[in-house]
């Protein structure tokens, strides 16, 4: 049966209605659906019925790849199973258009929308290869636009698990890739690394700025070999007034060799910084608006013009509701205060005195690269305590002291990552051995393990109070990662003092 004779609503399955077709991926039908659990609309990704055993087994590898990845710029896998023998994924539903149907219409884009567009396609792609993803097929298709400029990237469904190298699929899943953006390695049919990403990200970095291929071809096989054999052209032949260090960039991830690339994406967006510098107004970071507009419709355009008057409006109301209760916030104020009694409150505690037992090697005095143990309390995630693995589990690996017998109900980490850069989008981090679990001891020998989820942010273990004057921390576990250091970024106690 074609897709043109199908009819719609339909049920899949006790779960899904399909409700319209979104086109044709790598190895089936993707539809519109709707979850009728949740209510809420998904793409719905079904494989051919005819397809061989290679095929099933990358599409279980694709949705075993994508349920990993929870970013904002990677199209999340909400399910997947098997229903009459049709295997089938359900994924975000982007409303939206593809960056191969924007360069359609536009060819050369701004330079601030190629900003927009290449950062974000770089933060999913590093976020990828921090789980030990390569996508392996990123190409303007398998970017998404939405109508307020967020980027997805999609379709893994030839995405090669690092880990997994040992059961790799056979030797057609190792040279899947379209030609105009697949890297030397990949039309050669070596092996595919990160830099094979950042490779195919170049190409499309170099058709947004230029308007076109920096290598075009009548057959696929003429394509693949100029990829291997020919340099790229300068991109500022095509384009004038570009960006200082853009060409630099974009000429950079063409490089033939892959010692000769960015090493990962981190370099990558680390030399994006300096060709796009960040802008000064950290107060504002959205990336909405009229100034970054790449899919601009007339009614877009209608509700971009109504929409700060409404906002307008709304802010003088708050305003004069805000100068009306502000007596009575005064007052309120003044009523807690005569009433807070903080010695038997919980709030948050301060240590002290900290040590950290590995400190002559990790722990330097304040300087650009040291790591001191002020860190984990200052509220900065971009100043991480970096601590080599201990030689000896035995002992702790930090100890915290208190001036007073203290009781503590609580104790947050945040683990895992160092914050890279402080930017806008709020998620450029260096990914690090993350604690699983955790033995926390008292000076008086009570001890209790604490395990942490595989997450990124401020986590609270369930623990059971403690009083005491010093804690001792022993690193019992940790899920790995490539950095040898494990690291943590802050740690929170709250309780009260006795």
């Amino acid at each position: 049966m074609t897709v043109q004779q199908e009819t719609f609503p339909r049920p899949f399955n006790e779960n899904y209605d399909l409700i319209g077709t979104l086109g044709k991926g790598g190895m089936g039908l993707v539809y519109k659906a709707l979850d009728k659990k949740l209510k809420r609309e998904v793409a719905f990704k079904i494989l051919d019925s005819s397809s061989d055993d290679e095929a099933i087994q990358r599409f279980y590898l694709e949705a075993q790849a994508m349920k990993e990845l929870d970013h904002q710029n990677i199209v999340h896998v909400f399910d997947f199973g098997k229903q009459n023998n049709q295997l089938f994924i359900a994924m975000t539903y982007v409303k939206g258009y593809s960056l191969s149907d924007v360069l359609e219409k536009r060819r050369q884009l701004p330079f601030d929308a190629i900003e927009l567009v290449i950062k974000q396609i770089a933060r999913g792609l590093l976020y990828a290869h921090s789980k030990g993803i390569v996508h392996r097929d990123v190409k303007p298709s398998n970017i998404m636009l939405t109508r307020d400029n967020r980027v997805y990237v999609m379709d893994f469904g030839i995405s090669y698990i690092q880990e997994m190298e040992k059961d790799r699929l056979t030797k057609t899943g190792m040279t899947m890739g379209t030609p105009e953006y697949m890297s030397p390695e990949q039309c050669h049919g070596d092996e595919v690394t990160m830099q094979s990403d950042i490779y195919s990200m170049g190409v499309i970095l170099f058709e947004m700025t230029c308007g076109r291929l920096p290598f075009e071809g009548a057959r696929p096989v003429e394509i693949a070999i100029k990829h291997v054999q020919e340099e790229p052209p300068d991109p500022k032949q095509f384009r004038s007034g570009m960006p200082h260090g853009l060409s630099e960039l974009i000429l950079k991830c063409l490089k033939k060799k892959l010692n000769e690339r960015f090493h990962d994406m981190q370099e990558f967006l680390d030399a994006c910084d300096q060709v796009f510098p960040q802008k000064e107004h950290h107060k504002s970071p959205r990336i909405t608006g009229k100034r970054h507009s790449l899919l601009k419709r007339n009614s877009i355009t209608e509700a971009a013009t109504r929409l700060p008057a409404r906002v307008r409006i709304i802010r003088r109301r708050l305003t004069a509701l805000a100068i009306s209760l502000f007596p009575l916030l005064i007052l309120l104020m003044i009523l807690l205060m005569l009433t807070h009694k903080p010695e038997s409150t919980i709030r948050e505690m301060e240590w002290s005195e900290a040590l950290g037992n590995y400190e002559e090697t990790v722990i330097e005095p304040d300087g650009p690269s040291s790591y001191p143990l002020k860190n984990l309390t200052d509220g900065e995630l971009n100043t991480a305590w970096l601590n080599s693995m201990p030689a000896k589990p035995q002992n702790p690996v930090l100890t915290l002291y208190f001036d007073n017998n203290t009781l503590i109900t609580h104790i947050g980490f945040a683990i895992g990552y160092q914050k890279s850069i402080d930017d806008p989008f709020g998620d450029r981090f260096r990914v690090f051995k993350k604690p699983k679990k955790v033995t926390l001891e008292t000076k008086d020998g009570f001890k209790q393990t604490i395990k942490f989820e595989n997450i990124k942010g401020m986590q609270y273990p369930k623990i059971q109070a403690m009083e005491t004057t010093e804690i001792k921390i022993y690193l019992d576990e940790v899920y790995e990662a490539e950095n040898k250091d494990f690291a943590i970024s802050e740690i929170r106690l709250l309780g009260m003092e006795l």
